[in-house]
Parts: C-alpha cells; sequence; structure tokens
C-alpha cells in the first residue's frame, strides 16, 4: 500500500457532485499493483482524479426515511387492556394458588355447614312435635289453611294452556 505523501496543508481529494452534463472521461493510465482483496472492512478501492487507484473509506451519504406519522391510532381500551393484562393474570394466579393451600380447609368447612344444616332441621322437628302436642292438649278449635296455584303457558302451536290447583288442609 502505498502512503501518500502530504505537503500542501490542503486536502488532497475532496468528493464533490459532478456537474449535469457531458461526464468527462479520463485518460486512461494502467492501475499499479493494488491488492484486490480489501484490508478492512468499510475500505473501497477508489480512483483519485489522477489516475490512482487507492484503498479508502467512502462515506455514502443516504436521504432519511421519512416517517409517516398518520397511521391508525391504538384505541383507548386497548391500551388498558395491555396495560391490566398484567397484574389480572398476577392475581388469577394468585387466586389459585390461595384456593389450592385453602382446599382441604374448605372441605372440612363444607362439612361443618352441612352438619349444622342437619343439626337445625333436626331440632326444628322436635320443637315442632313439642310445640304441636302442646296444641292438641289444649283443646283449641281446628285449623285450616288453603292454597291456590296457577300455572299459564303457550303451546307449540301458539294456543294457551292454563293449569289452577287448590289444596285444602283441616287439623282438628
Amino acid at each position: 500500500m502505498n502512503d501518500p505523501a502530504v505537503r500542501d496543508p490542503q486536502p488532497v481529494y475532496t468528493i464533490t457532485q459532478a456537474p449535469r452534463g457531458a461526464a468527462p472521461v479520463a485518460p486512461y493510465v494502467p492501475a499499479g499493483s493494488v491488492p484486490q482483496e480489501t484490508p478492512l472492512p468499510g475500505v473501497e478501492l477508489v480512483t483519485l482524479p489522477g489516475g490512482v487507484q487507492q484503498w479508502a473509506y467512502v462515506h455514502h451519504e443516504t436521504a432519511p426515511v421519512l416517517v409517516r406519522g398518520g397511521g391508525q391510532q391504538i384505541p383507548t381500551w386497548a391500551k388498558t387492556a395491555a396495560l391490566l393484562m398484567w397484574s389480572a393474570a398476577g392475581s388469577a394466579t394468585l387466586a389459585a394458588y390461595g384456593l389450592s393451600l385453602a382446599g382441604p380447609w374448605l372441605e372440612a368447612l363444607a362439612y361443618a355447614l352441612m352438619a349444622l344444616a342437619v343439626a337445625v332441621t333436626v331440632v326444628a322437628f322436635v320443637l315442632r312435635g313439642l310445640f304441636s302436642g302442646l296444641r292438641r292438649r289444649g283443646g283449641g278449635g281446628g285449623t285450616t289453611a288453603e292454597a291456590t296455584a296457577t300455572a299459564t303457558g303457550r303451546t307449540l302451536l301458539g294456543g294457551k294452556v292454563t293449569a289452577t290447583a287448590t289444596a285444602i288442609a283441616h287439623h282438628k
């Protein structure tokens, strides 16, 4: 590689824009012995105005890419849902873990509530039996109860159906 000797304080070569017109033709100069492999990444083989070829870093200017901001905006509900998704997933995970820990306790609670319901039912029947026996001994008058229920509905063909039931109970 040939090192250029700098004798002037001015740059040796300045890259400029070519004028719009016929391109000047440089005279043919046989190329010197320049290695064909790139010595460093980003280095290109350039031909200087005197016809000499050298390895040089060439800066390619590219036009900036314009980004249009007029695209469709994300709806507010979608942003909110995206922000709340992590907390909802975490809450569901914690709830599932808590239920897995509380499973045996909830099972015992269900059995206790069932036993309580059975006990209340038994006490209610016992008290009913005691109070009904006292009422019979008292010699009071009889009791009559009457209940009527009516139900209406439509048939498949659009007709109307009505059912009425009446129950009467006498206790002496």
